[in-house]
């Protein structure tokens, strides 16, 4: 009997969000699927995007797709959350799973919303976290599960720490690494968040809108520490416009850096540091810091033979195609994990751990820095 094939249809929206990281063209070349339709209430955006992906059915109304076309799986493109649990309610009621670009919602009292839907409609949802499908990142995570580079201690997640340093990022950028420290350290059980702009504590009067609807957020300085099972410790820091990009474009004199970001997660074990970097880099350093007076001790890199190389052992250019890549590689999983009925490699419930994470560093902060269990009892915003 041939495999089934899946007919996979796409939400965007030009102008408002538009199609995501490049959630659109995560099922072109999957054997296993065949874009049929798109949907944008942008009509030059809708005809630009029905040409990129070589499909014939447009419409300008999502609902009107999912009734006609009958998908079976739906890519949620724009970025912009602020129709996130309308579209997505939409689609799980029409029995279809999603692809979803990231950030998932604002608040957890959206994120219940969402996932009673999937669960009465027995659909899954896959999160577009490209980091959790890369080779290298997946054999580290393999790697340390099997004990080789002992017990995890502490991971420390670092964003791009340009304008939107904060609370932007803190969800952002935030979410990704949140995704892989469950994929490392199973659930959070507890957070503790501290929150400042422009070197104060910030107040429920400093909400604001971020550079893209992203929900409530608020400081330009964020500390979170986060409790895992067995101990493990978690944390994100970041803090707006200290990266070097950032710097240079409020000051022209300065000279260009040979480095743009910290952006990266930083896991220490008991016999090793792992540092992942862009673009799903693995580096290796063989003890359980990084001691600078010990020259013999270097960092290696993690080196995956089909991913790094040509069949011809030539380098492949992964920093130009690794977003393309990663989405194929979680567009093939979502697949596998419907046919097998299992989780995708980042499901709804590490959507669900990721909002609970977020608010809970709002959660805490507004009180005086306790920390507050997870999951959090209020599932509505603090700043709503």
């Amino acid at each position: 009997m041939p495999a089934k094939r899946f007919r996979v249809a796409v939400i965007g929206s030009t102008g408002k969000g538009d199609y995501g990281h490049s959630i659109d063209t995560a099922f072109r070349g999957v054997e296993r699927a065949e874009i049929v339709a798109v949907a944008d209430d942008h009509a030059a955006g809708l005809k630009l995007a029905a040409q990129r992906l070589s499909v014939e059915a447009t419409f300008a109304d999502y609902r009107e797709m999912l009734d006609r076309v009958k998908p079976d799986v739906v890519c949620v493109g724009p970025r912009w959350i602020t129709d996130r649990v309308v579209v997505l309610q939409a689609v799980a009621q029409a029995g279809c799973h999603v692809y979803c670009e990231k950030p998932f919602v604002a608040d957890l009292a959206s994120a219940d919303v969402i996932q009673s839907a999937f669960t009465t409609h027995r659909v899954r949802l896959a999160m577009a976290h490209q980091w959790r499908a890369m080779p290298p990142v997946q054999r580290a995570l393999a790697e340390m599960r099997s004990g080789k580079y002992g017990r995890v201690l502490r991971m420390r997640a670092r964003p791009k720490d340009d304008a939107r340093g904060g609370g932007e990022e803190l969800l952002v950028h935030g979410t990704h690494w949140f995704d892989l420290m469950i994929a490392i350290a199973g659930a959070p059980r507890w957070v503790s968040g501290h929150l400042r702009v422009k070197g104060r504590e910030v107040t429920k009067g400093d909400r604001r809108e971020g550079s893209e609807p992203v929900g409530p957020i608020c400081g330009d300085s964020v500390m979170a520490v986060f409790g895992f099972e067995d101990g493990v410790i978690g944390s994100f820091d970041s803090t707006a416009n200290t990266s070097p990009s950032s710097r240079r474009s409020t000051n022209s004199d300065q000279p260009k850096p040979i480095w743009d970001s910290v952006y990266g997660l930083t896991i220490e074990c008991e016999d090793a540091v792992l540092q992942l970097r862009q673009p799903g880099d693995v580096f290796v350093y063989p003890a359980n810091g990084v001691l600078p007076d010990f020259e013999p001790l270097q960092w290696k890199k993690l080196w995956v033979e089909d991913w790094h190389f040509t069949p011809e052992h030539q380098p492949r250019p992964i920093r130009q195609e690794w977003l393309s890549l990663g989405n194929r590689a979680l567009a093939n999983d979502l697949l596998d994990a419907i046919e097998m009925n299992r989780e995708p490699l980042s499901p709804i419930r590490h959507a669900m751990l990721i909002t609970e994470m977020v608010q809970g560093v709002y959660a805490s902060h507004f009180g005086d820095g306790r920390r507050v269990l997870i999951p959090l009892v209020e599932r509505q915003h603090p700043l709503t």
